[in-house]
């Protein structure tokens, strides 16, 4: 009897145009021990569904072999222990293969596996690559409950410090506090305290900042990027005869707490004239400054050539750099947390707006129409009638500080004499110059400063009527009225 032929040797059927078999073809060979799934086996993670369907897929026109660069056959994506398991497999026979057969190898690999080329080359050469690797133990947390607690305390002893500044604090002050007796702690604990990073401290203490609510003094991303487009300029910066560089500054009218609604004060200062305006606002909020800003760029007599504000989110925001490139403004701004960056507007926040409202608390329509009417008259009077003193230098002898000062002279006169306003804008000016007097000014900043603090004092004589409360004693001690009889009167 004839020798019985292995699966995947059958000879071809003579009505399929002679085709020789998958075993003539040398693609498929004897992988591994004959004990395995045979081929075409749609459980067999060797010959799958796609090595199955390499028969049929041979004799279609246009179409190569399952595995050849033609096919486009979609295969389900592997996981990583599966496909080291299936690539462990294929090895045997990419070891045994000739070239041609490495290639086809590789290609159905590359498809079923979805890995370079090269990555596949690699692996199957070197097997270690492919072993299962031993589970790794889980790691051994270092710094326990003691470590964490005696953290917080520590943390919470120093107000709160970030893990930036607490780390040198915690090498310092963890040996002192324990030489003289103050704090204690294991000294297990005391040396994973003075080994402790930055990074971790902020880690281990995250679930003790949120159960405190603590806020993160932290800029938004968006934020950063808005700075960023802004350059920074210091007192020292800045050309001093130059017309039209105002510095900005808000001043709050809350008078003792900050809490509800309540006026603003836009201020506006030139540095090369000490040109002041100032504008009211309800809120400080990006609309009502951007329309007080316009309001005071059509008062001015000179152009605005670049506005230099704090680092105030109400101030430094999209709506101001679109409003600047707008109309052709420069735009800087100060270094966080640097009032002498903006000391022109911060000498006028006092004498020019503290010195005319004083720091009593505005709110109300009514309030505001006043402070806009004060500061109309209060804005010329300052500009055309009051002198200002100019620093032209200082020196320092014997550790005293000699300071000299130009001719003093008001805005309205260094504007002039600056030569740098038109001739229309020159003849304005002096027009309502010559319109003014300072006696009528002073009259009308007098009467609406009465009008202001009487309409102060009778909201604070309300408040107190509302909020005072009746003495007890009073109460107890108050007899009531008794009235008698009409036979005995």
């Amino acid at each position: 009897s004839p020798k019985r032929k292995s699966l995947g040797q059958q000879e071809s059927h003579p009505t399929r145009g002679g085709r020789t078999a998958l075993s003539s073809a040398k693609i498929v060979q004897r992988r591994g021990h004959p004990s395995r799934l045979p081929a075409g086996s749609s459980n067999s993670v060797l010959t799958g569904p796609g090595r199955a369907a390499g028969k049929s897929a041979v004799t279609r026109k246009g179409q190569g072999a399952v595995g050849g660069r033609g096919s486009q056959a979609h295969t389900p994506e592997m996981d990583l222990h599966g496909r080291n398991e299936y690539l462990r497999d294929l090895r045997e026979e990419y070891c045994l293969a000739s070239r041609k057969e490495k290639t086809r190898l590789l290609d159905e690999a590359e498809k079923r596996t979805a890995l370079c080329r090269k990555v596949l080359i690699r692996k199957l050469r070197h097997p270690a690559q492919l072993a299962p690797r031993a589970p790794q133990p889980p790691r051994q947390r270092r710094y326990d409950t003691a470590v964490r607690s005696a953290l917080a305390e520590l943390w919470q002893m120093f107000d709160y410090p970030c893990g930036q500044r607490f780390a040198p604090l915690l090498r310092e002050q963890v040996p002192r506090l324990r030489a003289r007796r103050e704090w204690s702690c294991s000294d297990a604990v005391a040396a994973k305290l003075l080994t402790i990073s930055p990074k971790t401290i902020d880690r281990l203490l995250s679930h003790e900042r949120e159960r405190l609510r603590l806020p993160r003094y932290r800029q938004t991303p968006q934020r950063r990027l808005l700075l960023a487009q802004i350059p920074i300029k210091v007192a020292s910066d800045w050309d001093r005869t130059q017309v039209g560089n105002m510095q900005f500054d808000y001043v709050a009218h809350c008078g003792q707490s900050t809490a509800g609604s309540f006026l603003w004060t836009v201020s506006m200062v030139d540095i090369a004239t000490a040109w002041w305006e100032g504008e009211v606002i309800a809120e400080r909020t990006q609309t009502a400054t951007r329309s007080a800003l316009n309001r005071i760029r059509q008062r001015l007599p000179f152009r605005l050539r670049e506005l230099h504000p704090d680092n105030d989110s109400a101030i430094l925001n999209n709506l101001l750099i679109d409003y600047c490139r707008t109309n052709q403004i420069a735009l800087s701004r100060s270094r966080p947390l640097k009032k002498n960056d903006n000391c022109w507007v911060e000498q006028k926040n006092r004498t020019h707006v503290r010195q005319v409202l004083g720091y009593h608390r505005l709110s109300g329509e009514l309030q505001r129409r006043l402070v806009a009417e004060l500061y109309w008259a209060w804005t010329q009077w300052r500009n055309f009638f009051q002198p200002v003193m100019r620093l032209k230098e200082k020196t320092r002898v014997a550790g005293k500080l000699h300071r000299r000062y130009d001719q003093t002279a008001t805005p309205y006169r260094r504007l002039l004499s600056s030569r740098q306003l038109s001739a229309a804008a020159r003849q304005a000016l002096q027009r309502q110059y010559d319109q003014l007097s300072p006696i009528k000014l002073m009259q009308i900043i007098q009467e609406k400063q009465r009008q202001l603090f009487r309409i102060l004092r009778q909201n604070d004589t309300d408040a107190r009527r509302r909020t005072q409360p009746r003495s007890v004693t009073s109460l107890m001690t108050q007899q009531p009225n008794v009235r008698l009889p009409r036979k005995m009167t």
